[in-house]
């Protein structure tokens, strides 16, 4: 990867790979190590420069890190030296020790694995920039005396030894992670405990969790009884980026589970795009809650995502239409189990289900809407026939539906399931009217 500052090369990294596989490795090249063995620190200080630029987390995260880095590019010089002079590529053996342990120190200052990739790119087009510099000033002649064809065996071995190096790095770095992550499993644990019980306020929840609370929220759970946890894991990455989330949160659970929430933005694909585009392994299975806001939020979106795997696994173990694909099951929303959900009388569940349906359209100041649109459901979405019944012109009661549709923020549909079994929750549960909204949502 190249930032837009970096100079653009004439060969290709195909042309690269193919330079390295054609030019005779057997050759041994002294230039470049002649170049690096006059002025190392010269050339360690243009790498360190050139990666600072591209990637400032390297010196914004302290300065033990800075200096670690920096010590790190000094380093790699007597490696890379070898590799290109002889050829000779050891995998397994291309990491310096201070590069090593400048990697294991970088998932815990902040510093992210694409940061440690785009270093490698940099660093290895910086040498190869600042030697192709020296050779066209003309300072010595290579042996041989042919510029371009030393420049060609340079640029492949260097090639090789940085996607070496990195494969090593990268390794390292996934194992820190790891480790860390497992070190850091309890604490989150027990943060997401207390924000789901209410005993963290918002501000040390998402200093805790580093996720943020005044957000649209989804919950989400990730299971199957014989998955791996990194299994679930790919599962649910590739959720948030199908669902375009602007962040994530996930917590491993007991049961071969993982719960989790995404900060959902206004224009995410609904469940119905999501099952056509996101291909679950089959033995897996995806609960979703609905979009909530703020901290009371991600409290409901979760108990929903966790009703749904619940029912899901009692009440859905196939596809919920007999001529749906294996993988429809897969994915199950709380509008699929909704019904279910409330029919175990759940009420503060029931309670905003319908505000997050209905919005102020449960209120006792919109009755009239409310007995227009109880008619037209039930003459399956007629306008002439509704109207008939109500005693009203057509126009008006068209104006009615309009107005209830500018209410709630959504086209109504005589066919819309969720939004129909809310208005019948509405008037089942809270007869002419509720009071104030509990939350935002529509």
């Amino acid at each position: 990867m190249l930032r837009s500052h970096q100079p653009v090369r004439i060969h290709t990294v195909v042309d690269c790979i193919h330079m390295s596989t054609t030019s005779p490795d057997s050759r041994h090249v002294t230039a470049f190590a002649d170049w690096i063995d006059r002025s190392p620190e010269e050339v360690a200080d243009k790498v360190f420069r050139a990666c600072v630029a591209a990637v400032p987390s390297f010196v914004t995260n302290g300065p033990e890190v800075a200096r670690a880095f920096r010590t790190a590019c000094s380093s790699f010089l007597a490696f890379v030296s070898k590799a290109v002079s002889t050829g000779e590529i050891t995998h397994g053996a291309a990491l310096p020790p201070e590069a090593e342990h400048l990697t294991r120190r970088l998932p815990a200052a902040g510093i992210k694995l694409v940061d440690l990739v785009l270093a490698y790119d940099v660093a290895g087009n910086e040498l190869l920039d600042a030697f192709g510099k020296e050779l066209r000033a003309g300072s010595w002649r290579p042996e041989g005396g042919d510029r371009a064809d030393l420049l060609s065996v340079v640029m492949g071995r260097l090639f090789r030894f940085r996607q070496t190096a990195l494969s090593q790095a990268m390794a390292v770095y996934r194992q820190e992670q790891e480790l860390l992550r497992r070190r850091e499993i309890p604490d989150i644990r027990e943060a997401v405990r207390q924000a789901l019980t209410g005993e963290l306020g918002e501000a040390e929840a998402e200093r805790r969790l580093g996720y943020r609370m005044n957000t649209r929220h989804v919950g989400f759970v990730v299971w199957g009884p014989e998955a791996p946890e990194a299994a679930l894991r790919q599962v649910a990455a590739r959720l948030c980026a199908q669902l375009r989330a602007g962040a994530d949160l996930t917590v491993p659970s007991d049961g071969h589970a993982l719960h989790g929430w995404l900060s959902l933005p206004e224009n995410a694909p609904g469940v119905d795009v999501l099952r056509a585009r996101l291909s679950v392994p089959e033995g897996i299975r995806i609960s979703l809650g609905m979009p909530h806001h703020g901290g009371n939020g991600f409290r409901i979106t979760h108990r929903e995502a966790l009703e749904t795997q619940s029912l899901a696994d009692r009440a859905m173990p196939q596809p919920t239409r007999p001529d749906a694909p294996a993988e429809a099951g897969s994915i199950v929303s709380f509008c699929d189990v909704v019904a279910l959900v409330f029919a175990s009388r759940d009420v503060e569940l029931a309670s905003h289900f319908v505000r997050c349906q209905l919005g102020s359209l449960v209120e006792p100041r919109h009755s009239v809407l409310r007995e227009t649109l109880r008619v037209w459901f039930e003459e399956l979405g007629s306008p002439t026939r509704a109207a008939r019944r109500l005693n009203v012109h057509v126009n008006t009661l068209v104006k009615r539906l309009n107005r209830a549709a500018e209410i709630v923020d959504r086209p109504l549909h005589a066919g819309d399931f969720a939004f129909r079994f809310a208005f019948e929750l509405s008037r089942a549960h809270h007869g002419n009217g509720v009071g104030e909204p509990h939350e935002r949502g529509r």
